[in-house]
Parts: structure tokens; C-alpha cells; sequence
């Protein structure tokens, strides 16, 4: 009986592997927390395993491609990751492979449903949200009790519902400069979530750095956000292959997917200053990219002082950096792109 007992109490937990509802929270293994995703399958764009890291790509002097021009100096006091624990970064080389990296899985947190509700009012188009994911799909947060992913990150955040409303201007136009991203909220997608720029508190390269669920999000305190665009987010596709709009920036010009024309992923290289280009009829767009600074570079358009509603915001500053005519880039290195 006893021998019986064990058998289907093995054949159980076997089950329970099998299907993917094994509770990982008090697992040391590394490989329990790792994501292969479909972007970084093909031979288009950068090597997954070898991204390149950003920690060296902020300037707050003037934007340059594959550069985020940020209107906040680094703060290597603010709180983040402990460089010691982190295993996926090759510091040496300056670069980080993302099938290494942790992250935080799915579980037993379940929030409020999420909303997205874009109406137009005139020439200006208004975007409310509450920021949680329309989707549903978010990280078994707080981390609190994965103790190999705490160990590395101490972020005790808790997503909380913040009814946001967003104004776009429906027709964008260019302004005379570029001018800088600040921290806090750059944006939003049509998934119903804040997007950040591509660093975090300290300056540093977010995503590479610090632990983000499986969905691409993290909260800072209850404030969940997104640092860069989860490739399930990329479902659709005009008829010449190009990505649809995943999202709007605050300057008002939209957000596309990874593909460009024909499918193809796009790469630094193939973006301007701002992280972003202009073709055919769909006027000047930003585009998310695997590489630094993922989504946006700087703000090409005028901004808008626009979030409005409840919840820890951090807002831009009055005064907007710009880039003149007669300033140069940061110069060039050797490995500005990984392709």
C-alpha cells in the first residue's frame, strides 16, 4: 500500500513538471527562470547572445543612434541590481546574452483586468488606461519569496491598478531638435502599460540589468511598466509585412513592432537619432528593437506634459534638452552595433 502510495504520489509530481505547473518559488535552479523567445530564433538582427550592453550608450549632451539621450545624469547611488549576482552579463566585453538572463515567471498574482480606451476628441486623440496588462499576462509579483531572483534583484514592487489618460496629437509634426527623455513614463502601449525609456535608476541598461517578468514588465513600487516591447505584443502586420503600432510615444508619433518592410527586424542601424525613420505613407515612426535603447532614443516631436490620474508618476522636466544644429554626436565605438 505504502509502495502505492509513493508511486502515485512520484507519478504526480512527474505530472505537475509535465505540464508546466511546477511552482518554482523555492527553486535554485537557474534554468527554471530562463526564456527563448521567437524573435531571437532567426538570423535577422542582432545576436541574442551577444547584445549589446547600454550602459555606456546614455549621453545627456546630444543624441546619437543606438544612444538614448537622457535629461538625467547617471545616479550610481540609486537603488537596482547587484552587478556581483548578475551571471548573464559579460562585463568585460560589454555585452549581455538574453537566453541567460533570469526572469521572473508567471503564478499565483492576478490583478484587476487591464484597460486600453483610445477616443478622439477634435485634432488630438485621448488614450486612458489603469495600467495593468489588457492581456492579462503579468509575473507572479511580488518577488519576494524567489529567493535566486531577490538574491540578485530587491525590488518589492507590487503592480497596482492607476487610472492614466494620455493626449496625442493625431497628426505629429517634427520639431526643429530632438530633445531628451526623461525618467518615469515615455509613453504607453495598446497593451494598456506605461512604457519607461530603456534605462533604470541609475542609468543603466534596464533590461539587461534588472529582473523583469516573463511578460517584459516590472513595477517600480506599484507602478508597472514596460522597458522594452515583449515580442508577443509585435501581432500585427500591415500587408507589406511592416509591424503595426504597439504603442504611443508622448511626443505623439507611434510606436511599430520589430519588422520593418518585408519582415525584416529591425537594428540600430537602420533608425535615426531618435530610434526611429520615415517611409512610404506612414509618416516618421519609432521602432522597438532586442537592442539598446529598445524603444526610443529621444523625442523627435514636441512633447506633452500628459499623464494624467493617480499613482506614483514621475513627470518630464519643464525645460527639454535639445539637440541644435551646431552640436556633435558623442563619437563613435567600435562596438556601437551587434549584428
Amino acid at each position: 500500500m505504502k509502495k502505492l502510495l509513493i508511486l502515485l504520489l512520484l507519478g504526480f509530481n512527474l505530472h505537475a513538471y509535465a505540464d508546466g505547473s511546477h511552482d518554482h518559488k523555492s527553486s535554485s535552479n537557474s534554468d527554471d527562470f530562463k526564456i527563448n523567445p521567437d524573435l531571437c530564433q532567426d538570423e535577422q538582427g542582432p545576436d541574442c547572445s551577444k547584445l549589446k550592453l547600454g550602459d555606456d550608450y546614455l549621453t545627456t549632451s546630444n543624441p546619437a543612434i543606438g544612444y538614448l539621450f537622457s535629461c538625467s545624469e547617471k545616479n550610481p547611488s540609486a537603488p537596482g541590481a547587484i552587478e556581483s549576482k548578475i551571471t548573464w552579463i559579460d562585463f568585460e566585453n560589454n555585452t549581455w546574452n538574453f537566453f541567460e538572463k533570469l526572469w521572473l515567471p508567471s503564478g499565483e498574482f492576478n490583478p484587476k483586468d487591464g484597460f486600453y480606451i483610445e477616443s478622439s476628441n477634435g485634432n488630438k486623440m485621448v488614450v486612458e488606461i489603469n495600467n495593468l496588462p489588457v492581456d492579462g499576462k503579468i509575473g507572479d509579483w511580488p518577488m519576494s519569496e524567489y529567493k535566486i531572483l531577490t538574491s540578485i534583484d530587491r525590488n518589492r514592487g507590487i503592480p497596482k491598478e492607476q487610472k492614466r489618460s494620455f493626449i496625442f496629437i493625431k497628426s505629429p509634426e517634427k520639431a526643429n531638435y530632438p530633445s531628451c527623455l526623461s525618467l518615469g513614463a515615455i509613453g504607453v502601449t495598446k497593451n494598456g502599460v506605461l512604457i519607461f525609456n530603456a534605462t533604470d535608476g541609475r542609468g543603466e541598461d534596464a533590461v539587461a540589468r534588472e529582473i523583469v517578468d516573463e511578460y517584459g514588465g516590472h513595477p517600480a513600487r506599484d507602478s508597472y511598466h514596460y522597458h522594452f516591447i515583449h515580442e508577443r505584443l509585435d501581432n500585427k502586420f500591415l500587408d507589406n509585412g511592416h509591424s503595426g503600432i504597439v504603442g504611443y510615444i508622448n511626443d505623439g508619433f507611434p510606436l511599430y513592432g520589430y519588422k520593418g518592410v518585408g519582415g525584416i527586424e529591425m537594428t540600430n542601424e537602420d533608425l535615426d537619432l531618435c530610434h526611429g525613420h520615415e517611409h512610404d505613407d506612414l509618416g516618421y515612426h519609432f521602432h522597438s528593437t532586442i537592442e539598446y535603447p529598445y524603444t526610443v532614443g529621444c523625442y523627435k516631436g514636441e512633447i506633452i506634459n500628459n499623464i494624467q490620474g493617480s499613482g506614483n508618476s514621475i513627470k518630464p522636466p519643464t525645460k527639454q534638452k535639445k539637440f541644435g544644429n551646431n552640436q556633435k554626436p558623442p563619437p563613435k565605438k567600435n562596438s556601437d552595433f551587434i549584428i
